[in-house]
This record gives C-alpha cells, structure tokens and sequence, in this order.
C-alpha cells in the first residue's frame, strides 16, 4: 500500500520506576507486544510519498527442540499490516517483514510449541539374502523411512534376535552356519520413540560343505603278453608308471597290453560321515573314438598310511569282484571330469582309516573280455590337466 501519512515508533522505552523516569532501555515496537503504540500522523519528517508500509506475512514451522522420539507442532508467527516501513516500496517493506519471520519464526515456534510422542512406525525395509555358503550368507536390505528418522537395525535368524546395525548400515554377514541347513531371517527397523516395522521374511539353505582331496600317490600299473588271458590274470604287473599314462586295454602287432591304475588319499580330514562321496577323474588325452566305461574297485588290503605306501608290482591284482564300488562311462573322445559315487555302505572305508585305496580298470578288464583294439585313452593325473580326486559332501 502506499504511505498513509503515519510514522511508526521503532522502538519503546521501558519504564520500571514509580515516578516514570526511563531506564535507558528499549524493546521494539511490536504489534503483538501490549505495550504497541500505534503510528502517528507526521507529514513533515515522513512526506506520504517517501513512506511505506507491508502488508500481512506468515510463516508457519515446526517445533524442532523436542526430546528424540516426541513430534513438534507447528506455530504460525505473524507480521502484522504497517509493522515495517520502507521509503522505496511495499515490496521492500514486505522482504523485511519476511526477512524478520525468517529469523524468528523457529524461536517462536520452539518457546510457545508442544511435544508429542510420536507413534508413527517406520516405512520397512525389503530384505534379500546373497552369498550363499555352507556356513555362510549376506544379508542388505533397502532403508526404512520413518517421520523422524531410524535409529538402527535389528537382526533376527530363525526368529532369535542375531544382531543390531546402526541407521546408516543396511547389510550384515552372517557367519557360522551349518552346511545344507534351512534358515529364515527378518530385519526390524526401529524409530527413537521405539516403534517399529517388520521387513519380509526370507528363507534360504545354505549350500553342502564340499570337500576335495587329491589323490596323494598313484601309479598305472602295465601288463604285456602275446595272450590275452596271460596278460589278464597275471600275479604281477611287468612295470608301472607315476604321471600320466594309458589306462585300459589294446591289441596289436606286439601283443596285447592291459593298464590299470592305482591310486591313494589321504582321509584323514575327513571327520564325519559324509553326505555323498565319489571319485572324480578325466583324460589328458581321448582319441580311441568310442564310448569307455570305467570301473572303481577299493584295495583288499587296508594299512592306517595306505595313502603313503610304496607300490609293487605285485599290487596289480590287489581287487576282485568283492571291492566294486561303481561304474562310469566316458563319452566317445571324451575328456571333461567324470564321476563315480561310493555307496553310502561304504563309506566306513573314508572315515576308519587314513588312506584310501582304490582301483580304476577299463570294462574289458573287468569282464576278461579280448580287445580287438586299442581303447586306452592317457589318464589325467597332473594338477594342470586335472587331477584325480575324492569330493566329499556334508
């Protein structure tokens, strides 16, 4: 509006003895304050042109000095019609009145506002599980919202509280479970007044316990005869091999030659029944063109260091039908890793004794049949082609 004519008081004296006298103090000229005096008509130091008055301006806020957990209410302070003046505009007269609402409306609203609890529960989070091990995982989870802000996190497993997190982490690694076991986990989010959400409920398995023991000594025994059943049932190899050799059996201009491989492992870190158990293996080298199917027969003789034990010549023929554990056959040309399970009734020949003695023969070799050919692929047993192996699952 334009000026009216009227000069506002900046501020007021305040008189605090009986006979009126002034202190020497001031306060300013309030509307609100009871001891406001009104403007008064001066036009000869305020000219109407030069003077200037705002309007009405709020602000409203909210009480922020409450204890954690207890919501402010808002406040609203007011400057009043002609509460600043401006010799320029009612523009610049309304900036000071918004100016001064920005510097002490938080004050008013934090002396004349009230606290309440707050019983508003967060937003969940949403939980999912990663990771997953034999005695292992990790838990993330998004963040929850709340109206005054989440103070943390708790961790519940199996529905026992596991752990808290403070508000700024929003993952956890769980440790120490049992392979092959079933677990269900939920995350609280928690506010400072104590309410709280439930986030959902995830269930998971963590994966078998996997134990790979490498074959600890080894050899491909060989046999060589102009007859067949010579060659089979001999009582003793004619020499053997350490590394990678032929395994099974060939006929040709020289005769017949029939290899069998032996090998020995350490069982020793194996404490407990296992789950499931096989022997794996491949061939370094597989070109005889057509399916092989190979054979797992565990030694006669047992010794606590079987594992460590030199082989004879004579330990050719240590197997008969009795030892059979499995079969498996290789696919023609074939040399990714194949596998023979043991049977669990004989799994006490892993968890007994220290070593691990067992047999590889080719078919023809188990069923005394003649070659007609050579099917002998070259056995891997070097760490850079693959080794042979005992897998162990908990």
């Amino acid at each position: 509006m334009g000026n009216t004519g009227y000069k506002s008081f900046e501020t007021l004296e305040r008189y605090y003895t009986d006979d009126g006298t002034s202190t020497g103090e001031t306060k300013p000229n309030i509307v609100t304050d009871p001891d406001y005096i009104a403007p008064f008509k001066d036009e000869v130091e305020c000219p109407p042109s030069a003077r200037f008055y705002n309007t009405i301006q709020t602000k409203t806020i909210t009480k922020n000095n409450c204890d954690p957990g207890y919501l402010g209410s808002n406040a609203t302070l007011t400057a009043y019609p002609n509460q600043f003046l401006s010799s320029e505009s009612v523009l610049d007269a309304n900036n000071q009145a918004i100016a001064w609402l920005d510097a002490n409306a938080q004050i008013y609203a934090n002396n004349i506002g009230t606290c309440v609890l707050d019983t508003t529960p967060p937003i969940a989070s949403i939980l999912a599980i990663s990771s997953i091990t034999s005695n292992s995982l990790k838990l993330s989870w998004t963040a929850a919202t709340d109206n005054l802000g989440i103070v943390g996190y708790e961790i519940y497993q199996n529905n026992i509280f596991l752990a808290t997190t403070s508000a700024d982490t929003i993952q956890y690694d769980v440790t120490g479970l049992s392979p092959n076991a079933s677990y269900t986990y939920y995350v609280k989010a928690k506010d400072a007044s104590g309410n709280s959400s439930y986030s959902n409920l995830v269930t998971v398995t963590t994966t078998s316990n996997i134990l790979q023991i490498p074959v600890t000594n080894s050899v491909i025994f060989e046999n060589k005869s102009s007859n067949w059943l010579t060659c089979h049932d001999a009582d003793a190899a004619t020499t053997y091999y350490q590394g990678n050799a032929y395994l099974g059996a060939a006929n040709d201009t020289s005769g017949f030659t029939l290899n069998r491989y032996r090998g020995a492992i350490n069982t020793s870190p194996i404490t407990s029944t296992p789950k499931s158990a096989k022997i794996r293996f491949k061939f370094a080298s597989n070109t005889v063109g057509n399916a092989l199917t190979f054979h797992l027969f565990y030694s006669n003789i047992f010794s606590l260091h079987a594992y460590s034990q030199d082989f004879q010549l004579i330990d050719w023929n240590d197997w008969d039908s009795n030892t059979f554990l499995g079969s498996v056959t290789v696919l023609s040309n074939s040399t990714s890793y194949v596998e023979i399970q043991l049977p669990p009734s004989h799994f006490y020949l892993l968890t007994q004794r220290q070593g691990f003695n067992f047999f590889l023969i080719s078919n023809g070799d188990k069923n005394n049949s003649n070659p007609t050919s050579n099917n002998r692929p070259i056995l891997s047993t070097a760490i850079d082609t693959g080794e042979i192996y005992l897998e162990c699952e908990f």
